[in-house]
């Protein structure tokens, strides 16, 4: 069964990802918090900061005087005392708590959420909240808040967000799916288990343990078995099979990558990285390149691309279907965020590559 939200049937309500502002954020050798804003660093305290969190768009943190604050396109916008206080970071959203008030900031407005809350997910541009006064399931989406069940008895049992999807088994054992401002009622039995990416989730049921994938609003059985194991990013499932073959689903088909199981394999944004017999690997757009005859001990993995540490310790890049060198000297450490590269090399020097270049 399919219910639609009112709130957000306008335009059938597609979701439209902002440009990212490619954002990187350190904390300098005197404790200074820094900010890396496309191509540009910018100083954004001038006393050792508490903690920071960053995503693509923005960097969050607590201050010295326990202040805090986001930096947004260029600004500092002064948020709550810190007091009784957790907070909540992804690329596009931040959410933060103080006590049992869920407050949400987007596109550079804070937004009151909740004044009593106790559950709160959040992924990229979706940000799911249960508030205790009335029991409603609530999801705030695209700059609106609408309720995804209303009245309930108790908490949903399990709840999982991706980029722009929704998926939870309520009180009473039905498993639900949000996708652009629609509820589709997949079961009344919960499944074995479940992941949510972008545009899609994937599932095994507990009647006749098919494998299932709800796919842009679509839904079918992927295998007659359960898999062994699975893995969502943005559109794009790997997932090894009941009979050991390795697959990945994107742009709509499943391909055979592997005759038998890798090493292991990770999938995060638009990339599936794996190793089988030593061979470190990555898809990307359709395409499987061999990165090292070796797996590397230490590697990260951004939305279109891997960062690694090869057997010499110098630090590599795969972007978006380019190799690159990104430093030729011993790396010390290094994050990778989104599409932005940050390492560290000798006394607290840090540089962050980005679209080809050292900054």
């Amino acid at each position: 069964m399919l219910k639609r939200l009112s709130v957000f049937s306008f335009l059938f309500f597609q979701l439209i990802y902002a440009n990212s502002q490619n954002i990187s954020a350190y904390t300098d050798y005197r404790g200074y918090l820094q900010a890396f804003d496309n191509g540009i660093f910018r100083q954004l305290e001038y006393l050792p900061v508490k903690s920071y969190k960053f995503g693509n768009s923005s960097i969050a943190y607590v201050d010295n005087r326990n202040d805090f604050k986001i930096y947004y396109k260029g600004e500092k916008f002064p948020m709550v005392n810190a007091a009784d206080f957790s907070y909540y970071m992804t690329d596009y959203l931040v959410a933060f708590k103080v006590g049992s008030v869920l407050y949400v900031f987007d596109d550079g407005t804070r937004k009151t959420l909740s004044y009593y809350n106790s559950i709160v997910t959040v992924n990229d541009s979706v940000l799911v909240y249960f508030d205790d006064s009335n029991y409603n399931l609530s999801v705030y989406y695209q700059g609106k808040s609408a309720v995804l069940e209303s009245s309930l008895l108790d908490k949903p049992k399990s709840i999982k967000t991706g980029s722009n999807t929704i998926a939870w088994v309520n009180q009473s054992n039905f498993f639900n799916i949000f996708y652009q401002g629609q509820v589709h009622e997949m079961s009344n039995i919960p499944p074995v288990d479940y992941a949510a990416g972008r545009d899609l989730v994937a599932y095994t049921d507990d009647y006749d343990k098919h494998f299932h994938l709800f796919y842009k609003g679509d839904s079918a059985v992927v295998e007659e078995y359960a898999p062994d194991s699975f893995k969502v990013g943005y559109g794009i499932m790997a997932y090894v099979d009941n009979l050991g073959n390795f697959r990945v689903f994107s742009n709509g088909a499943t391909k055979r990558l592997l005759s038998d199981r890798p090493d292991f394999f990770h999938v995060n944004g638009n990339v599936v990285v794996y190793s089988y017999n030593r061979m470190f690997n990555v898809y990307y757009n359709g395409q499987v390149t061999t990165l090292e005859n070796f797996t590397p001990a230490d590697f990260q993995i951004g939305t279109n691309g891997v960062a690694w540490l090869n057997d010499s310790g110098r630090l590599k890049y795969f972007d978006q279907g380019k190799m690159y060198n990104a430093s030729f000297e011993i790396i010390n450490k290094y994050n990778l965020t989104g599409n932005v590269l940050k390492y560290e090399t000798g006394t607290n020097t840090v540089t962050v590559f980005f679209e080809g270049k050292n900054y």
